[in-house]
Order: structure tokens, then C-alpha cells, then sequence
């Protein structure tokens, strides 16, 4: 495994499969590859397609590299979805699912769950359900019940991700009911987890405070604004210093005192607006937090004690959800994307009765049939993924290849974890029987000045708790390609910040937010297309593969967009109009 992006993690892994067919004579239907995405897919196959033609202009009466041309196209390089229907299809009879199910479309899921949602509500209204009505007025506000159907549907959905769903619900209920009977909540599970997260947030606002406050410190007319500042950090301190008392803690919150911020318009030192701005983004920030640790220890396990019921009616209605939707699927003869995954796991595993998972004859087969298994970009890998993929390897035929700090996909339950165990704990000497991990340090992307503006702010911003790595020199993304450089340019990297906030602009007391987003991103829009008019004019110089040195072209700059779909269209004019 490695961790760096540019460093050649998908080269690494397309070369380790070409040695395993052309120096190991392992056939390529042998190795399964499993990669994120379709377009990954297809550029894995085009490379080692590639890499095989280029063989066979070397050794034309190589059979093996003709035999291996012809498995190309019936070999298991493919996305887990595809993988996990692939199973499906050809086991259709160790479950009740047809051999012609259609894979449906997210749009029709959606509606389809909606349907069944909506049915089951319209029933339990009719029949004056009493559990149900219970969940209402529990969950919704003035007869709205989208918001508990909202609450089944995210609910279920989350739980799609586990192996064993249901499972995992009912743990997670019977997890909640079992609360332990603390003096202190800031000691329970619960109360960990919220303690830690808002000691976090309080440690962020006591940086911005402490470096606005610094600033202050230099103009004495701004000392009234200074003591206010500084207050606010004693007291977010405070608060901070007694999180392991939950009690004191809610006590200290509530005696907190409003304390407006001081007016006074003969001071023009434009520095107490830029503190005020700090300070009011904080304080709405800290409202969010206080509604944490709304009340006192005692309050709280009363309240989890009446949510026991609640949650037990909660869990039931999902189940009931779940079943229902899935009966919706099979009359249709359709499945979801949840269901390959989920129908493969049947097909490949089974519990005994100590809850011990074991391989069916299925996995088995899979695990004959395969000589190595590779996985591309396993840091988004989750749990389900995990099992379905250990269940038909020999337990030492796994090749990963991944980066954690590339994990984007928490949101739909990837589990960078599963990287970072094996990250800690595979060697880079192993001795027999031990897993091996290999870095590749090198990065053959990007010129060394974006590498090392890179590092300097992942060295400040990304740790063990934010972004799950600490990055160091370890860490590091170092040059590993040789650019041809043009001496007379400077090739710093530039850091260019916008004040959108200046008197002059007409709409900055407007109360319409939408507006005011818009217009700040027209303005940040022309600035982009003035520097880039600015390179064209000056006959900046690029590096042309075919040609050598030239001068640069429109086609040579990219934008980067958050959002492309709104703010695309306004850096497309701005640069448009500003080439005429």
C-alpha cells in the first residue's frame, strides 16, 4: 500500500498484474480487479492491453500473450458493483432472486421507496396504530409526518453500508437502552463522543480569537474591543477546562453573560470590524454548540430513559420498511445497488450459531478461481466491500493500493479505517507470514513549488483527528517527475486573496444572501480572467511535449470550480469577454 496522490499507485498496480501474466504465467482471468468507478475499469483494461500488444511486437510467437489477449475480454476487471452482480447472476439460485432482475435505476428506487413508505403510513393511519401515532407526535410538528418518513428513509439507508443490517440496528437500540446509570454524563459513550467534538470546536474558536485579539493588541483606541475579545477566550476556556463535568459545564454555560459588542464611531481603525465579523461568526457557532449540552446529567437520562420506548417503535417501523420495500423489489424484478452487495454476502457467507461468519462453497469456489485479488483505491472500501472481498481470498492474495488523504466518500459510509489498520500494521520488512506494505514517496504530478506549497498547508491543517493522518515529513508529497524549467520565469506559487467586502459595493448590506453570493462570485470571476489575460499578453512561457517551448495558450489554463454547475457559466463570460 501507499500513500500519495501522483505517485503512480494505479501504474504500480497495472505493472504488478502485467508481471503476473508475462513473468508468473498467471492467467489474466485468474486476478480479480476491482476499481471505483467504470471509467477506471476500462482504462485498467486498456492498459494492460497495451502493455500485452507491445509484448507480442516484441515476441510475436509468444502464445501466451496471444492466449492471454483472448481471456482479456472475459476477465474480472470491473467495478464491486458489477462484481457483486456478477455473483448474483451466477449463484441466482441460492436466493430468491431471478436470473433476469434488472438493475434499477436511482430514480426509480427513490420513487419506489417512497411509494412504500407512503403506503405503509396511509395504513397505520387507518387502522389508528397506536406505536405509529406515538412516532408521530414524536417526531413531527403540526401533522407534518415527512419528517419522520425522512427520519425511516435516512435511517435505513445508512444502515445498507453494515453487513448485517438489521443486525446492526437492533444492537445500536439495545446499545441506547442499556445507558449506563452515570453521575456524570460527560463519562458516558454518549457523552464522550460529544465532549470530544465540542472541546474541538471551542479549541478552533479560541485560535481565531487569540490571533484577531493579537492584532488588536497593536492600536491602543482599540482596547475596549480588545477586553471583549479576550473575555470571550477565558470564558470558552473555561468551558473547555470543565468538559469532563457535565454538570458544571451546563451550570457555567448558563451564567455565560451577553455582552454586546462596543459601539463607537470616532474609531475608523477598519480592524474592530474585521474582529466583530470574527466574533459574531463564533458566537453563532457556539449557539450551535450550547444546544450539545442542553441540560443537566439527571434531565438527560430521563430523557434517554422515555426515548427507550421510542426507539424500540422506531426500529420496528424500519424493519418493517425494509421488508416491505424489498418485496416492492422482488414483484418488480428489479434490485438496488444495496441489494448487490447485500445478495452477494448471502450467497458468500453464513453465521453458525456462535455468530462465527464462515465461507459457503460459493466463496469457496471464487477463492480457487482467483490467484490474486487487487483492489484500487481501498480507502473508500466499506465494510460490506471488506467482508465480500476477504470471503473469497486465500487471506494472503490481497493487493490494495490506496490513499487515505484521497478519502472523500465518509458520507456514504467508506471506511478509511480499514486503510489505516493495515497501513499501521502491515511492515516494510516483513518476515514470513507477515503482511507487507510498500510507500511510494514520489510524486510525478505536480512541479516541486505546488508540492511544497502543498505540504506547507497539509502540514498545518491535516491530523490524526482531521483527516485521520498525521502529516509529516512522512507524509509528504516529494518531486518524482523532471520538468524542464524556463530560467527566466518564476514559478512560485501564487496566492492571491479577494477582498469582497469593501464600502463601495452596492450590495453589501443587502439581506438577500443569494445575491450577495452571486455578485461576490462575478467579482472573483473577473479577477481570474484579468490574470489569466494577463499571462497570454505577457507571451508567458509553457513546456509543449510536441513543439518545445511557446508561448501560452487559453487551452493551457484550467479553473478549478467548487460548484460548477451555477458559477461555471459566470467565469465562462468573464474569461470569455475579457479574450475579445
Amino acid at each position: 500500500m501507499q500513500l500519495q496522490r501522483g505517485s503512480g499507485k494505479t501504474a504500480v498496480l497495472v505493472q504488478r498484474i502485467i508481471n503476473k501474466i508475462i513473468n508468473e504465467n498467471v492467467d489474466i482471468d485468474k486476478i480479480l480487479v476491482v476499481t471505483f468507478t467504470n471509467a477506471a475499469a476500462s482504462e485498467m483494461r486498456e492498459r494492460i492491453l497495451d502493455a500485452i500488444y507491445k509484448k507480442i511486437e516484441e515476441d510475436p510467437q509468444n502464445s501466451n500473450m496471444h492466449k492471454q489477449l483472448n481471456l482479456l475480454n472475459k476477465s474480472s476487471i470491473c467495478t464491486i458493483d458489477s462484481f457483486c452482480l456478477d455473483i448474483v447472476r451466477n449463484n441466482f439460485f441460492e436466493i430468491d432472486v431471478a436470473p433476469n432482475s434488472r438493475v434499477a435505476d436511482v430514480t426509480e428506487i427513490n420513487i419506489l421507496k417512497q411509494e412504500v413508505i407512503e403506503e405503509i403510513f396511509e395504513e397505520k393511519y387507518i387502522n389508528d396504530d397506536k406505536d405509529f401515532i406515538t412516532l408521530i407526535d414524536t417526531y413531527t410538528k403540526y401533522n407534518k409526518d415527512e419528517d419522520l418518513q425522512s427520519l425511516i428513509l435516512k435511517i435505513y439507508d445508512y444502515i445498507q453500508t453494515e453487513p448485517f443490517p438489521e443486525e446492526w440496528l437492533h444492537e445500536k437500540v439495545k446499545m441506547f437502552k442499556s445507558i449506563e446509570k452515570e453521575a456524570n454524563f460527560s463519562k458516558t459513550q454518549w457523552g464522550k463522543i460529544i465532549t470530544n467534538y465540542v472541546g474541538a470546536v471551542l479549541e478552533s474558536f479560541i485560535l481565531n480569537l487569540r490571533n484577531i485579539s493579537e492584532k488588536l493588541r497593536l492600536f491602543p483606541e482599540l482596547e475596549r474591543y480588545l477586553e471583549t475579545i479576550n473575555t470571550d477566550i477565558e470564558e470558552y476556556k473555561t468551558i473547555k477546562e470543565n468538559l469532563d463535568n457535565w454538570d458544571k459545564t451546563v451550570n457555567i454555560i448558563k451564567s455565560l453573560e451577553k455582552r454586546n459588542w462596543p459601539i463607537d464611531r470616532k474609531i475608523k481603525n477598519e480592524l474592530k470590524d474585521e474582529a466583530k465579523q470574527i466574533r459574531d461568526t463564533v458566537k453563532k457557532q457556539f449557539e450551535e454548540i450550547k444546544e450539545l449540552i442542553p441540560c443537566s446529567t439527571e434531565e438527560l437520562i430521563k430523557d434517554m430513559t422515555f426515548m427507550d420506548d421510542i426507539l424500540t417503535k422506531l426500529e420496528k417501523i424500519i424493519l418493517e420498511f425494509g421488508e416491505r420495500f424489498y418485496n416492492k423489489k422482488r414483484e418488480k424484478n428489479i434490485i438496488d445497488f444495496n441489494d448487490m452487495e447485500h445478495l452477494a454476502l448471502k450467497i458468500l457467507i453464513k453465521k453458525d450459531e456462535n455468530g462465527r461468519i464462515l465461507r459457503t462453497k460459493a466463496a469457496k469456489m471464487y477463492q480457487e478461481r482467483f490467484e490474486e485479488i487487487a483492489i484500487d483505491e481501498y480507502q473508500d472500501s466499506n465494510l460490506v466491500q471488506e467482508i465480500i472481498l476477504n470471503s473469497i481470498s486465500r487471506d494472503n492474495n490481497i493487493f490494495m493500493v490506496g490513499d487515505v488523504k484521497q478519502s472523500i466518500y465518509k458520507f456514504r459510509q467508506a471506511r478509511p479505517e480499514l486503510f489505516l489498520e493495515k497501513y499501521n500494521t502491515y511492515k516494510l520488512d516483513p518476515i514470513k507470514g507477515e503482511n507487507k506494505k510498500i510507500q511510494l514517496f514520489k510524486n510525478f504530478r505536480s512541479r516541486e513549488n505546488i508540492l511544497l506549497f502543498t505540504n506547507m498547508i497539509f502540514k498545518n491543517i491535516m491530523s490524526k483527528d482531521l483527516g485521520d493522518i498525521n502529516y509529516d515529513e512522512t507524509e509528504y508529497l516529494n518531486l518524482g517527475a523532471n520538468y524542464e524549467e524556463i530560467e527566466e520565469q518564476n514559478l512560485d506559487t501564487e496566492l492571491d486573496i479577494i477582498n469582497l467586502k469593501k464600502e463601495e459595493n452596492i450590495w453589501e448590506d443587502t439581506e438577500d444572501e443569494e445575491t450577495e453570493i452571486v455578485e461576490n462570485v462575478v467579482l472573483e470571476a473577473k479577477y481570474v480572467a484579468k490574470r489569466i489575460k494577463d499571462l497570454i499578453d505577457s507571451k508567458w512561457k509553457v513546456i509543449d511535449k510536441k513543439v518545445g517551448k511557446r508561448n501560452i495558450e487559453f487551452r493551457d489554463i484550467v479553473v478549478l470550480l467548487r460548484s460548477a454547475n451555477t458559477v461555471a457559466p459566470i467565469y465562462e463570460k468573464e474569461i470569455s469577454e475579457a479574450r475579445h
